[in-house]
């Protein structure tokens, strides 16, 4: 059932002091499938909010956990690698009666573990609502979908962001293709990269070190000569 999504106001306010890292993060989709079904899932705020969690961990190198609630036994031994590994391990999506007992249980072990509280669905507001601040009284952490994103931004190493993975996840992230979709030489603006794009990958990389300009792509753009004058610049 879909449902308005809580305001910030409407929820207690997270206590937990741990910092969200990309490097450290899970990404935990629960019930995508079942989500799908749902009569007006497609295209709402909910929708969006996950497709951008998703692509943003794409883009950056993040584990993502598609946890199906109907198969757990096979998800729950990738999320208990996760936890011994100490990863902060990111909420989104379906939140059943049986994925509350997990989240309750995994919380016995470690504290790093975090409600997306704008990319969860229960069965009603008032639920999710009382979900939220029951995570709070556990402990745990809940941010909002923007944070989200621009925490795990803000905490992507330099080096990863400029090596050759990094330039293809962002060029892939901008396009909105799987990265092994991208022919290395073939022109990315064939592909759909605009000036908005462009600017935003310059943008990305010049505050990551690159001393790169708009300019410098104005003419067609090869990936594999992208790599090779972005670590030219560097």
């Amino acid at each position: 059932m879909l449902y308005s999504l809580p305001k910030k106001v409407e929820m207690d306010l997270s206590q937990a002091k741990w910092r969200l890292e990309s490097t450290e993060s899970v990404l935990v989709v629960v019930g995508l499938q079942q989500l799908r079904q749902i009569a007006g899932f497609e295209g709402s705020e909910f929708s969006e909010h996950l497709i951008s969690l998703s692509k943003k961990a794409k883009a950056l190198d993040i584990p993502i956990l598609d946890l199906n609630p109907e198969q757990l036994m096979n998800a729950m031994v990738s999320l208990g690698d996760y936890v011994s590994q100490s990863k902060q391990i990111i909420f989104a999506g379906q939140i059943t009666p049986t994925i509350k007992s997990v989240i309750q249980h995994i919380s016995s072990i470690t504290q790093q573990i975090c409600m997306i509280d704008d990319a969860i669905s229960l069965e009603s507001k008032s639920q999710h609502i009382h979900w939220i601040n029951s995570t709070v009284a556990l402990g745990l952490h809940h941010m909002n979908t923007q944070t989200v994103l621009r925490l795990w931004a803000l905490s992507a190493p330099t080096e990863f962001i400029l090596s050759e993975r990094g330039i293809l996840l962002a060029v892939a992230e901008q396009l909105d293709m799987d990265a092994l979709e991208i022919d290395p030489y073939y022109d990315l603006k064939l592909y759909g990269l605009d000036s908005v794009g462009i600017v935003s990958l310059v943008g990305l990389w010049r505050a990551n070190g690159a001393h790169i300009r708009y300019e410098d792509f104005e003419k067609s753009i090869h990936l594999v000569d992208l790599i090779h004058h972005i670590k030219n610049r560097v």
